[in-house]
């Protein structure tokens, strides 16, 4: 049996001198050539295969180092064949829909981004925005305990127009940030003041006209009002957001 780590679109030559010293799962890399592509596995044994912390890493180590010399489709954690012949028999009855996919990320780059605030500068600017909303509460904090219901519902009323408010700052970014990405995937929020979390295609030439574009729409959003937003970028990552290795006889797939 063998474990796939995904597929790369070069030949073993391009591909080897980026793995030299590193190792699999259980043993040593090996690459396989397909054609005008490099699988790249590693002997496996039957035991199940667990997302244990130090196994997902490895995984995605191994196409981390990969990211450099070519584009690769990535496997899915936990996915095997029985043997490389297998594996390249499904790889051929999909050449397709693999090259296709290629194409999608070819000259591109994966980047994961976070925009947050600080929770009370967005609140405090929540109610800036909602005069009404702010003389409610001045009222309540007089009436003191005996106001606790009260305080909770709105509370409840606060958070409905922080969320929404979230949701305009996140059309925002989204807008400035379109036409210097190919795609990208929108993922739920960590919480309620983190305006953005996404993973965006972009070519990797474009990649400092992108996080500027980012910086200066992210610093004039008025949810936080003066407060610095607090911008984290992950990657070059592998395309796991986009494309993927799936091998499977019944329907084979390759798509985000």
């Amino acid at each position: 049996m063998i474990y796939l780590y995904g597929l790369a679109e070069a030949g073993p030559s391009d591909v080897l001198p980026a793995l030299e010293g590193a190792m699999g799962l259980q043993s040593a890399l090996e690459v396989e050539r397909i054609g005008s592509w490099s699988l790249i596995h590693s002997a496996q044994d039957d035991a199940e295969i667990t997302p244990k912390r130090r196994l997902m890493l490895t995984h995605t180590k191994v196409l981390e180092r990969l990211l450099p010399a070519a584009p690769v489709l990535p496997a899915r954690f936990g996915l095997v064949a029985a043997s490389v012949t297998e594996a390249a028999r499904l790889i051929d009855a999909q050449h397709d829909q693999i090259s296709a996919a290629f194409e999608r990320i070819r000259g591109c780059v994966e980047l994961g981004i976070r925009v947050s605030f600080d929770r009370q500068h967005a609140l405090l600017a929540t109610l800036e925005a909602e005069p009404a909303l702010r003389r409610e509460r001045d009222a309540l904090s007089r009436r003191g305990a005996e106001a606790q219901y009260a305080m909770a519902e709105f509370g409840g009323r606060l958070a409905d127009l922080l969320d929404r408010r979230r949701g305009v700052a996140q059309s925002a970014l989204l807008d400035a940030l379109r036409p210097v990405a190919r795609d990208h995937v929108l993922r739920a929020p960590d919480n309620d003041t983190q305006v953005l979390r996404a993973e965006f295609l972009i070519e990797a030439g474009a990649q400092d006209a992108f996080i500027q574009a980012l910086e200066e729409a992210a610093f004039s959003l008025p949810f936080a009002a003066d407060a610095r937003p607090e911008i984290q970028i992950i990657g070059p990552a592998p395309f796991y957001h986009f494309v993927h290795l799936h091998l499977t006889d019944q329907q084979s797939e390759v798509a985000a």
